[in-house]
C-alpha cells in the first residue's frame, strides 16, 4: 500500500487508499495468497517448538486447515457476528484459528495468556462469547472463568481435552476442508479487543474487517517501507493482544511475507537464537521487551536485522541510543490505541527521531489533539490525541455487552485514550497515562493494589494483606498468615495464587509475613507504615520462583 520515499513528505504525497467495498480479513491475508495466480506453496508460518523441532506451514495448508476450524465451529453453531475467544501461543493452531474465525464473519476476541481466572471471566462474560479455543496451560483457568459466562457452549482444547473441552486436533480431523470465505465489508464486526492488563472491568472495542488496511500505513512506514525482498518477520509478543495481530502477523501475511513462531515467553538470549536461525530480517516488540533483546546481545554474536520496530510505549531516549549502538540500527517507533489503532510512526531512513515522540502520523492520516468538543487545537496545545473522521483503522465503536455504540466525537474524529499535543513541524507527543489513586504502572501495564490484595485474601493461608510498589519495579506483599508462621513454601504458592487468578504482572516479586496490616480511616492499606516495618522473611530467589 505504501511506497518507498526518499523523504516522509514524498511518502504522504504518493500514498493513495485503496478500499474495497467488500473486505474480508481472512481472504485477503490467507486464500488471496493461494489465488489468481499467486502460489500458495509459499511459506507462510514458520513454528519452532521448546525441543527445537521445526515445521513450516505454507498458505495453502494455512488455508486448509482454518477451513477444517470453520467448519467445526459451523457445526457447532457459531454463525456471523457471534464472537469466538481465543487464548493461544504463537503456533499453526492460533494461526488456523484467527484465519477461521475471520473468514466465517463470527468475530475474534483474543486473550492474552498472561490473564488469569478473573480477567478471563470478565471478558468472557462481557463479550457474549459463544466458543472458546485455548491451548492445554490455558484449559484450568478459563474452565474456572467459564462459571461466570453462561454463553459459552463449546470449548475446543489444543492438548489433552480437559474440563469439558474437544480435542481440537480431532475435531478439524473429522471435519472437510472445503468452506467458502464470508463476503464481509469494511464495516462488518470482526474483533472485539480488550485492554492487555488485568485491572477493573475494562469495556471491549469493536473493529471491523477494514481495521487491517487501516492499520497497514503506519506499519509500513515503521517497518521500514515494509516489506523488502527477503522480509521474514518475527514478534515475541504475545500474538493474543491487538498490536501483536494488527502490526505483525496479519500485516506480514498481507504482503504474503514468512512469520516466525517460538516457543511463548522465551527467554532474550533464546531470541537471538532464533531470529539468527530463521533469518528474521523485521521485528517488532514493546519497548520493555526490546531492552532485554538489547541487553542479551551486547555481549555475545548476535543477528543484525534490517529493522526493529517498536512501541506503543514511548521509547526512552538511552535504549534508543543503546539499540542503535547494539544492533547497527535505530529503532522505529510505532504508536497507535485500541481506539484508533496504529497511526503515528518514525521511519529513520527519512526523518528524524525526536526522544518522547514516536513520530508523524502515517501517511493518509490526520492526527490531531482536539478538546471534549472535537476542535482541533493549535499545534502545542495539550488534548485527546484523535483520529480524523473516514480512517479506516479506527474502531466501530465501545462495546457494550451484547451491542455496541459508536464512540466518535460529534464531529466524526474519534479520540484516542491518551492525551497529548502536536508541535508546529507535524510530530505527536503523547502523554503519560494519567493513573488513578491506588494504581501503578509494573512492566507497562497498570495495577490496582486492591485488587491484589483482595486475590491475595481469598487465599485460605492469608488472613490479611497489604501490597506496596518497590522502588527498584515491581510489587512488595505484607501478608499475616493464618495457622502459623509463613514460610518460603507459602511465598511461592501465593505467588502461583496470584498469577492464577490475577495475572503474570500482578504477582508480588517480593512477600514478607508481619503480624498485623496497618490501616487509614478509610480502610485502605497504610502503605507507609508497611514500608517502615523491619524485613521478615523475602519470597524465594528469582531463580527459584514460578
Amino acid at each position: 500500500m505504501l511506497k518507498t520515499a526518499r523523504s516522509y513528505e514524498e511518502a504522504c504525497r504518493t500514498f493513495r487508499w485503496r478500499l474495497p467495498d467488500r473486505y474480508n480479513m481472512a481472504f485477503d491475508v490467507c486464500d488471496r495468497q493461494t489465488m489468481a495466480g499467486a502460489d500458495g506453496h509459499r511459506t507462510a508460518l514458520i513454528v519452532e517448538a521448546a525441543d527445537g523441532a521445526v515445521e513450516r506451514y505454507t498458505f495453502l495448508m494455512l488455508r486448509l486447515l482454518s477451513n477444517r476450524l470453520a467448519n467445526v465451529l459451523t457445526g457447532r453453531g457459531i454463525g456471523m457476528g457471534d464472537r469466538v475467544a481465543v487464548a493461544l501461543p504463537p503456533s499453526v493452531e492460533a494461526a488456523a484459528t484467527v484465519l477461521a474465525v475471520l473468514k466465517m464473519g463470527a468475530v475474534l476476541v483474543p486473550l492474552p495468556l498472561s490473564l488469569g481466572e478473573e480477567p478471563l471471566a470478565w471478558r468472557l462474560a462481557d463479550s457474549g462469547a459463544k466458543a472458546v479455543v485455548a491451548g492445554d496451560t490455558m484449559v484450568a483457568r478459563i474452565s474456572a472463568a467459564r462459571d461466570g459466562a453462561p454463553m459459552v457452549e463449546t470449548m475446543l482444547v489444543v492438548g489433552e481435552a480437559a474440563a469439558g473441552g474437544l480435542d481440537l486436533w480431532a475435531e478439524m480431523q473429522a471435519a472437510g476442508d472445503a468452506f467458502t470465505p464470508v463476503v464481509t465489508a469494511l464495516d462488518s464486526p470482526a474483533l472485539l479487543t480488550y485492554p492487555e492488563h488485568a485491572m477493573g472491568k475494562p469495556g471491549g472495542l469493536l473493529h471491523g474487517h477494514g481495521a487491517l488496511l487501516g492499520n497497514l500505513p503506519a506499519v509500513e512506514f515503521g517497518l521500514g517501507f515494509f516489506p523488502q525482498f527477503g522480509d521474514i518477520l518475527w514478534s515475541p509478543a504475545d500474538w493474543m493482544t491487538y498490536a501483536a495481530l494488527l502490526w505483525v502477523v496479519l500485516p506480514a501475511w498481507h504482503h504474503g511475507v514468512p512469520v516466525v513462531a517460538g516457543p511463548h515467553a522465551q527467554d532474550a538470549e533464546a531470541q537471538l537464537g532464533l531470529m539468527a536461525r530463521h533469518g528474521v530480517r523485521v521485528a517488532w516488540m514493546p519497548p520493555t521487551m526490546l531492552e532485554k533483546l538489547t541487553t542479551a546481545a551486547a555481549n555475545r554474536p548476535h543477528p543484525l536485522p534490517r529493522v526493529l520496530g517498536t512501541g506503543p510505549a514511548p521509547l526512552p531516549a538511552a535504549l534508543r541510543d543503546k539499540v542503535e549502538k547494539v544492533f547497527g540500527t535505530i529503532p522505529n517507533e510505532i504508536w497507535g490505541t485500541l481506539e484508533i489503532g496504529a497511526v503515528v510512526a518514525n521511519n529513520a531512513q527519512v526523518m528524524e527521531g525526536r526522544p518522547g515522540s514516536p513520530g508523524r502520523a502515517a501517511p493518509g492520516l490526520t492526527v490531531e489533539a482536539v478538546d471534549s468538543s472535537g476542535r482541533v487545537l493549535r499545534a502545542g496545545d495539550a488534548g485527546f490525541l484523535a483520529l480524523a473522521p473516514n480512517a479506516p483503522g479506527a474502531c466501530l465503536g465501545r462495546w457494550n455487552r451484547e451491542s455496541w455504540h459508536p464512540g466518535r466525537l460529534p464531529n466524526g474524529w474519534m479520540p484516542s485514550s491518551q492525551a497529548g499535543h502536536r508541535d508546529l513541524d507535524g510530530y505527536i507527543w503523547p502523554e503519560p497515562p494519567e493513573l488513578l489513586p491506588g494504581t501503578v504502572m509494573v512492566d507497562g501495564q497498570p495495577v490496582a493494589l486492591a485488587e491484589v490484595e483482595a486475590a491475595l485474601t481469598w487465599h485460605s493461608r492469608v488472613s490479611a494483606a497489604g501490597v506496596v510498589p518497590q522502588v527498584e519495579g515491581g510489587l512488595k506483599a505484607f501478608i499475616v498468615p493464618t495457622g502459623g508462621a509463613g514460610d518460603v513454601h507459602l511465598a511461592r504458592d501465593l505467588q502461583a495464587w496470584v498469577r492464577r487468578r490475577r495475572g503474570a504482572a500482578e504477582v508480588p516479586g517480593r512477600i514478607e509475613f508481619v503480624d498485623c496490616i496497618p490501616l487509614r480511616g478509610d480502610g485502605s492499606t497504610d502503605t507507609d507504615e508497611l514500608l517502615s516495618q523491619p524485613i521478615r522473611l523475602g519470597a524465594p530467589d528469582p531463580d527459584e520462583r514460578f
